[in-house]
């Protein structure tokens, strides 16, 4: 991978603020940036701290950003914050504070500011994540209109499953930005999700109740093209090795919807 290259070139930390909030991010330009699409991949804390030490790594965001990076696109990795910690999320929610509310406003923050300094083409902008952040990714499209795709990789698509916040299938703010509530606000913009075939974590069949409501939601919009459900050769949340396929998977998709050039 491209780790030890020009490291402090390749990589440059970014601060985005906005009414006495700010958003720790890293940027990653390449050649011809104001036409390029960029990826606004939302991760975990240490990712965006250490970019360097992540290309190092063998995680999906990792193996993203070697091939997007590879195809043009720009890369802006984006601190996490509000699913860092699970338990954390959900005392907040159970407390009533909308994490979920808080994290679309950190985005648009993002957003409006990779537009004001052309970080790229503002109608090329892809949501990225993976698991809890691939939800936030579908969420952020659901509600950003500059947002304009979005890739997420095994993400939740029903909160109260995961074992933090189960007996929380009630709450109002769990309800109020769930993926079934939300789904009909994608199309017809381009969706690819990718998933295992039994994932325990998640719940399988949450998993796939929510691939048929996208499909449906699509279908009724009249953009059925526009979702693209990748079922992986894995289980889901396990040790097992990512399928070299899959990141590859992502940017033949990208360029199937004109987001990248061909290469």
């Amino acid at each position: 991978m491209r780790a030890t290259r020009n490291v402090q070139e390749t990589w440059r930390p970014v601060t985005v603020r906005r009414g006495g909030q700010s958003v720790a991010c890293s940027f990653h330009p390449t050649p011809g940036a104001g036409s390029a699409a960029l990826c606004i991949v939302l991760t975990e804390g240490s990712h965006v701290e250490d970019p360097v030490a992540l290309e190092r790594k063998a995680d999906v965001v990792a193996h993203w950003v070697d091939r997007l990076t590879a195809s043009g696109a720009n890369v802006l990795l984006v601190h996490g914050e509000c699913f860092d910690d699970l338990r954390t999320l959900a005392a907040d929610v159970r407390a009533g504070r909308d994490v979920f509310a808080r994290s679309l406003e950190r985005m648009r923050m993002v957003v409006d500011h990779s537009v004001a300094n052309g970080y790229g083409a503002p109608d090329r902008f892809v949501a990225m994540g993976v698991s809890r952040y691939g939800f936030a990714a579908l969420h952020a499209m659901a509600d950003i209109p500059g947002v304009a795709a979005a890739v997420a990789h095994q993400p939740v698509t029903w909160w109260p499953r995961l074992r933090e916040l189960r007996g929380m299938e009630d709450n109002d703010i769990v309800l109020t930005h769930s993926l079934f509530e939300f789904a009909d606000r994608l199309p017809p913009r381009a969706v690819l999700v990718q998933t295992g075939y039994d994932d325990q974590r998640l719940g399988q069949d949450w998993t796939e109740r929510a691939m048929r409501h996208l499909a449906d939601a699509y279908r009724t919009a009249g953009s059925p093209h526009g979702f693209t459900h990748e079922l992986m050769d894995i289980p889901g949340h396990t040790d097992a090795p990512l399928p070299p396929s899959a990141p590859d998977n992502v940017v033949i998709w990208m360029r199937e919807h004109r987001l990248v050039q061909g290469r």
